[in-house]
Order: structure tokens, then C-alpha cells, then sequence
């Protein structure tokens, strides 16, 4: 390792080191801190700059897909179809209580599979599920371990955008390959969300809408994070609707998007395409819900406003991780360890993603920004960076600055560093998971 190959990676050290504690850094200021300390090694001229920020900016402002399911599926939270759902589940199991929490990470999972974004989704369902069961430890972690593998490969997130770009294939044909590892995740969250609540069941201590003791850690309480607006469902929908009815464009959402790529392949046909799908369920919320057209197509509009902050906000970042590359630093860093087996290098990646997660995973696509170029720069294969989002999100979802672990506080009427230490102890045996599956990919 040469003296000016440690001198390339200082900016990516740099910005580790404002993203962990003590310092604690925005990603947005610890990424330009970065990018001026390239511009200045790298002796880059201001049209240089401009032109490598854009190109970054670029790679994902115009993964147009994200902004369609993402605006799509928060428009039937807005009518209500997420709670409809809920609805129907807690009629259909009654009293069969575990039942019904493994039903709820199940429709958890789903919604934000379509919508792409965490804490949205468990701002609508994280009440109900408390509702429903009360504060159970298991039932909250089945939650968290599925609502993060699923935003980290949803066809409507950023974290997917990133991630599929940098592995040359469409949003949609990364989702549907990664959903099979997805849908692991889910069986996982379902089982321990059944489990945890028959446990409680059978011992006396379900006790639905009752918050569990506070905190003695000293965190941050649910209150004390800015969360997104909670899709609340407005009188635009007729109250007189059956659940049933509300409940549909939800699961025609959720079939569309699971079924309409195979569909596709098999008429020759694309009826049921990223700009397409999203028209057909509009047009049934319209019709089945009763929807002034109007006031669709402005919640349509409402809906992207969500998941473009989350895109502006990552554009940025990755135009300024792109000055980064322009002065070798992910070369110089692979150089580093590249005699190592790659398989060995993947588990290793996956593993420093999921530790920079824990402090700092305010934005997980930010953290898969960091830790790809690096994966690439070292020849791992690109099968692989699906699961580094996947570990990141396990990651954060033992972060006290995730968003989505705020969302689940709130909604289980708790404080933070409550579903931090809920989720500890078993956020790692995920991660063990995910890491045997990209070493699988790796090794092949």
C-alpha cells in the first residue's frame, strides 16, 4: 500500500468516522465534508466537480418506477385499504390472537413491499398491531426483521433505485430476483410474531393496548423524532363501503406487482408494466372505493412527496460519494484486502455494512452507497449487493436514528431505546442468515 493510496481512501475513512459516534453527522454534511476533502487531494477543477456531482445525481433521480409505486401505494393508505386489510384479519381470527399478530406482519410486509418505505407503513399498522396485542417483544422484532429486508428490496424504494442500478438491471427484474430471499424474511417475521404472541397467550400477559414499562436506558422518546405524516384516511371514501371492498385495491396492488412480470414474459405483452401497473390500480380505487377522480390524482401527487425527499436526499449524497471514485479511493481501498477469497470478502462487506447501520442508519440507502463501490472495486459479484442492503437494514433496525425504529416506538407507545434493546439480541441471527445466502452467491 503506496502513500498516496492511503491518502485516496482518507475521505471515505473521513466520512465513517462523522457517521459513528461521537460525532453523530447528518449524512448529507459528513458526505460533503468528504467530497471537499477529495476535491482538495484530488486537486479536481470546479467544472469537474460540477459535472461528477450530476452524473452521481443521476444514477438515481431518474428511476422513475420508485416514485409511481411508492406514490401508488400511499394513496391506498390514504383511502383507508391498509386498515381495511387489518380489519378483515382481525375478523377473520377473533380471539386466536397469535393469529392474528402473524396476519399483521404479513400485511406489515406487504405494505411497505409496495410503497418501499418502513415508517409510513408502520406509522398505519404499528397501532393496530399493539392494538390488537399489545406491546410483544417477539411480535415487534417479527415486524422490524421483515419491514427492513422488504424496503431493501421493494420495487418502490431508494435503497432498490441504488442497488439495482449498480447491478445493470431494471428495478423491477432486482425485486423480483431478490424477492424469493424476501419472502424468507417474511416466514421468519410471521413465525416469531405467532410465536411471541401464543407465548404471551398461554401465559396471561397479552394485554392488548397497554404500553410495557418505561425505558430505564435514558433514549429518546417516540416524540422526539420528527416522523412522517401518518397516510390517515380522509372522508373521501365512503363510510358505508364494506371492509372487504376497501381492502381490494390493496391486494390487487400487491398481485399486480408479484405476478405482473411473469404475466408479461408469458403473453409477450408488457399489460403490466411499471407505468402501467399503477394506472390499472387507480382506476380500481377509483371504481371500487368511489374516489373523485380529482382528489386521486391529487393524492397521487402527495403520495410521491414522501419518496422524492428520500430520493433528493440520496441523489445528493451519491453525487458527492462519486467524487470519491473519481480519485481511486474505492481502488485504493480494495487493493488493500483484494488477496483475500471473495467469498471472504462479501461476508466481510455485508458485515461492516451491518455494524455502520447500528449508529448511523438515518438513511440505509446511504450506507449501501459507502459499501457497494467498495464490494465492486474488490470483483465481489454483483448478486451479492442485494444483500448488503438487506444487512444494512437489519443494521438500522437496531439504530436509534432510524426512522423506522422511531415509527415502531410511537405506534407501541413507547420510547426508542425500547425497541433498540427488543430488537438486539436478535437483529444478529438475521444477519447470519443474509450473510450465509450472499456467501452462497459469492462461493457460486
Amino acid at each position: 500500500m503506496t502513500l498516496s493510496q492511503l491518502i485516496s481512501i482518507f475521505p471515505l475513512v473521513l466520512i465513517l468516522l462523522l457517521l459513528l459516534p461521537p460525532f453523530r453527522f447528518h449524512f448529507l454534511l459528513a458526505g460533503l465534508l468528504g467530497g471537499i476533502a477529495a476535491v482538495i487531494i484530488g486537486g479536481l477543477s470546479a467544472a469537474t466537480v460540477s459535472k461528477l456531482f450530476l452524473d452521481g445525481m443521476g444514477q438515481i433521480m431518474t428511476i422513475y418506477s420508485v416514485m409511481l409505486f411508492a406514490a401508488t401505494a400511499m394513496v391506498l393508505a390514504r383511502c383507508g385499504c391498509t386498515k381495511a386489510v387489518m380489519d378483515l384479519i382481525r375478523g377473520w381470527f377473533g380471539d386466536r390472537l397469535e393469529y392474528v399478530a402473524g396476519a399483521m406482519v404479513l400485511v406489515q410486509a406487504a405494505a411497505v413491499y409496495m410503497a418501499g418505505i418502513g415508517a409510513a407503513n408502520t406509522l398505519v399498522t404499528a397501532p393496530l398491531v399493539f392494538a390488537a396485542v399489545g406491546f410483544v417483544p417477539l411480535t415487534i422484532v417479527g415486524m422490524s426483521i421483515a419491514s427492513g429486508a422488504t424496503w431493501a428490496t421493494s420495487p418502490s424504494s431508494a435503497e432498490s433505485a441504488y442497488i439495482s442500478k449498480q447491478m445493470g438491471m431494471s428495478v423491477t427484474d432486482y425485486a423480483a430476483f431478490m424477492f424469493p430471499y424476501t419472502l424468507v424474511f417474511w416466514v421468519i417475521g410471521i413465525a416469531l410474531a405467532w410465536y411471541g404472541a401464543r407465548r404471551y397467550r398461554l401465559a396471561g400477559r397479552l394485554n392488548p393496548g397497554v404500553p410495557p414499562p418505561p425505558s430505564e436506558t435514558g433514549g429518546k422518546s417516540a416524540a422526539a423524532m420528527a416522523l412522517p405524516a401518518q397516510p390517515a384516511e380522509e372522508a373521501l371514501v365512503d363510510p358505508k363501503l364494506s371492509t372487504t371492498r376497501r381492502a381490494l385495491p390493496f391486494f390487487i396492488m400487491l398481485a399486480l406487482i408479484l405476478v405482473g412480470p411473469p404475466v408479461n414474459r408469458a403473453i409477450g405483452i408488457p399489460l403490466f408494466s411499471t407505468v402501467l401497473i399503477p394506472l390499472w390500480v387507480l382506476i380500481a380505487a377509483a371504481l371500487l372505493l368511489w374516489v373523485n377522480p380529482n382528489k386521486l390524482a391529487e393524492m397521487f401527487i402527495e403520495g410521491g412527496v414522501t419518496i422524492l425527499r428520500y430520493l433528493f436526499a440520496v441523489a445528493v449524497f451519491l453525487g458527492l460519494i462519486n467524487l470519491l471514485a473519481e480519485i481511486g479511493t474505492f481502488k485504493a481501498f480494495a487493493s488493500m484486502i483484494s488477496f483475500a477469497p471473495i467469498t471472504l470478502l462479501t461476508v466481510a462487506g455485508l458485515l461492516a455494512a451491518f455494524l455502520v447501520a447500528i449508529p448511523s442508519a438515518a438513511y440505509t440507502v446511504g450506507i449501501d452507497a459507502l459499501i457497494i463501490p467498495v464490494l465492486a472495486a474488490l470483483g465481489v459479484p454483483v448478486w451479492a449487493f442485494g444483500f448488503v442492503g438487506i444487512a444494512v437494514a437489519q443494521g438500522a433496525m437496531m439504530s436509534p436514528a432510524q426512522i423506522n425504529v422511531a415509527a415502531t416506538a410511537h405506534g407501541f407507545q413507547t420510547d426508542i431505546m425500547k425497541i433498540v434493546w427488543t430488537n438486539a439480541p436478535y437483529m444478529p441471527i438475521a444477519f447470519v442468515v443474509t450473510a450465509l445466502m450472499a456467501a452462497f452467491f459469492a462461493a457460486g
